[in-house]
């Protein structure tokens, strides 16, 4: 086992959110949710088999998305910004198998400036090995500044504000 999920504290989402990574009320999105131990973030979940590409294998933009929602987590959370990608890179190590038991971890690798920030990303399956991995370059912003680029609107931001300004010591 990568982590006992039991040793981590829930991240909690906004009701209502429809996006296809971590949307609850998205019905074809991958429904993640997230956790965190204070220096990284975890998602435990499962590639559904109507999100295969060969066979019984997962697409690769379905692990793409998965690592790019865990590292978007990351910057929310370790950073309590809204973040957006501008590059990423995916190194695929193995077939990742749906319908099999997935952790991915994401963690803030570098704050180069107040418009970038490394963050990496890592897939395991549920035998510990790495299936894939992923560094990327993030945006982080403001609520106010993601409004501004349309990243969200203002109805939605007032949602998420709250995920923004838990209380993550509890």
């Amino acid at each position: 086992m990568i982590v006992d999920p039991t040793t981590l504290r829930p991240i909690v989402n906004v009701d209502g959110q429809t996006c296809f990574g971590c949307g609850v009320h998205n019905p074809v999105g991958l429904h993640m949710e997230f956790y965190t131990d204070d220096r990284q973030v975890y998602s435990f979940l499962s590639i559904p088999a109507a999100m295969a590409g060969w066979d019984q294998t997962a697409h690769g933009g379905i692990v793409s998305t998965i690592l790019d929602e865990i590292m978007g987590w990351s910057v929310i959370y370790l950073l309590r910004k809204i973040g957006v990608t501008k590059t990423m890179t995916v190194t695929f190590l193995k077939p990742v198998q749906v319908e099999q038991p997935l952790t991915v971890i994401g963690s803030i690798e570098e704050i180069v400036s107040e418009r970038e920030v490394l963050v990496n990303g890592v897939l395991h399956g549920e035998d510990g090995a790495v299936y894939a991995t992923s560094r990327a370059t993030f945006v982080p912003m403001s609520a106010k500044t993601a409004v501004r680029l349309k990243v969200m609107s203002s109805p939605y931001l007032e949602r998420f504000l709250p995920v923004l300004e838990q209380d993550w010591a509890t």
